[in-house]
């Protein structure tokens, strides 16, 4: 009689353990948007009419971000950085340049443009600038 009490509570506890971890996950990925990568934007780049024909990595530590890539499109290049904003002084970088739509690198000031955790910089003197613009804005 004892071990029937027992099971039914363990089978009892299992059931609500079960369902419990279940809509939390459910939860989870309901609010959760898709983390957003370099190869996502390049493919979405090339959806929109803007062709890359090469891709390199950028000095990111200088701008003081996540990831760097320079994206070659024509004969001229676009740089790309990826910031994790759980991070204090990447945070902090990311929001300095959304203010003021600048990216200081070395002491460069560059015109900068943010779309999630991206911010593109020398995208303002290329000559596909609005393709290349209306595509980050779309991304």
């Amino acid at each position: 009689m004892k071990i029937e009490r027992w099971s039914r509570r363990f089978a009892l506890c299992f059931i609500l353990l079960v369902f419990s971890c279940s809509f939390c996950f459910l939860a989870g990925c309901a609010t959760e948007q898709p983390a957003k990568t370099f190869p996502d934007l390049i493919t979405h780049f090339s959806r929109n009419g803007v062709v890359i024909t090469g891709v390199g990595q950028l000095a990111y530590q200088l701008a003081q971000a996540e990831a760097g890539y320079c994206f070659r499109i024509g004969k001229r290049e676009i740089g790309v950085y990826q910031y994790n904003l759980e991070r204090k002084k990447q945070q902090h970088r990311y929001r300095l340049v959304k203010d003021s739509g600048v990216l200081y690198i070395n002491g460069k000031k560059f015109k900068a443009m943010i779309n999630g955790p991206f911010v593109m910089i020398d995208f303002d003197t290329h000559p596909e600038e609005a393709k290349i613009v209306k595509a980050f804005e779309s991304f």
